[in-house]
């Protein structure tokens, strides 16, 4: 496994995750994100895609990452798909930039959408990008599906848990944790769909008993197993540490249980940056 790699899509999943995730969180809420953290979150966001670019072009090579072969990154840019999904992303990121600047409402809706594009360009990094024809397509939406509801969840715990930490009021943390029900029950329901799909796409159904046998599989197990712990943990901040709050209780559970949730939502995005380096039948 190439560990840079991976580190670099890590880091770049966790960045679009949390660029796409906040603003739409907030739309939900009727509140508004923190500009400077969205604007730095886009320009980390294109940092971290050149860092991406340069690890896959050694990667590729069998190269040092420094100095870069430009030969090869050359190659990555004009001879795949890649260079058109970086300029996308590219185009969206910076498109953030100036709307930091705007006023009034519907800002966060505003810049949801580029946001969420940057975050969907993801899907043709990984395994979905090697699909061809109509499947293939499909397979890419599906895939960026699954990217965009895992960032609105993320997202909500990153904003909720710096809202338990920084001693915000219980009642107003609560109303947050129940609005948001609603759209947490949208994003589960779209990550187990589209896992299901992506899964079968990948590998097919009938090969899906030989993932057992390689590394793919147990992480793909392993990431399934934090993926469960996560809706457990869900489960009782809406059913349990939600009413508490409202009682003025439970803060402390609840912090306790958010940071939880959202260290399984870190491991998870490490387990799908490793996922997406390996051969799903090696």
């Amino acid at each position: 496994m190439d560990w840079l790699l991976v580190t670099a899509r890590f880091a770049l999943y966790a960045d679009l995750a949390a660029l796409a995730g906040l603003p739409l969180f907030w739309w939900s809420m009727g509140g508004s994100a923190r500009r400077g953290a969205i604007g730095a979150l886009a320009v980390a966001g294109l940092a971290l895609s050149a860092l991406w670019l340069l690890a896959s072009a050694a990667a590729m090579a069998g190269t040092p990452f420094l100095p870069p072969d430009w030969g090869v990154v050359g190659i990555l840019l004009k001879e795949t798909p890649l260079g058109m999904v970086l300029a996308v992303r590219a185009v969206a990121l910076l498109s953030i930039l100036p709307l930091l600047l705007r006023q009034g409402a519907g800002w966060n809706a505003a810049l949801a959408l580029p946001a969420a594009i940057a975050a969907a360009t993801l899907a043709w990094s990984g395994h979905a990008a090697a699909s061809e024809g109509l499947a293939g397509s499909a397979h890419r939406i599906a895939d960026a599906l699954h990217m965009l509801a895992a960032a609105g969840w993320f997202g909500a715990l990153l904003a909720l848990l710096h809202a338990v930490l920084s001693g915000r009021e219980s009642g107003r943390t609560a109303h947050m944790l129940e609005r948001f029900s609603l759209f947490g029950t949208i994003f589960v329901a779209t990550l187990i769909l589209t896992g299901a799909f992506n899964a079968v796409m990948i590998v097919g159904i009938a090969q899906l008993p030989a993932l057992l046998h390689g590394l793919y599989g147990w992480l793909l197990l392993t990431k399934l197993a934090l993926f469960a712990g996560m809706l457990l943990l869900a489960a009782a901040n809406r059913w349990w540490l939600t009413p508490m709050l409202e009682r003025n209780g439970g803060v402390a559970h609840l912090r306790l249980s958010l940071l939880a949730e959202t260290s399984l939502a870190v491991l998870i995005l490490g387990l799908v940056a490793a996922l997406g380096t390996l051969d799903p039948l090696a």
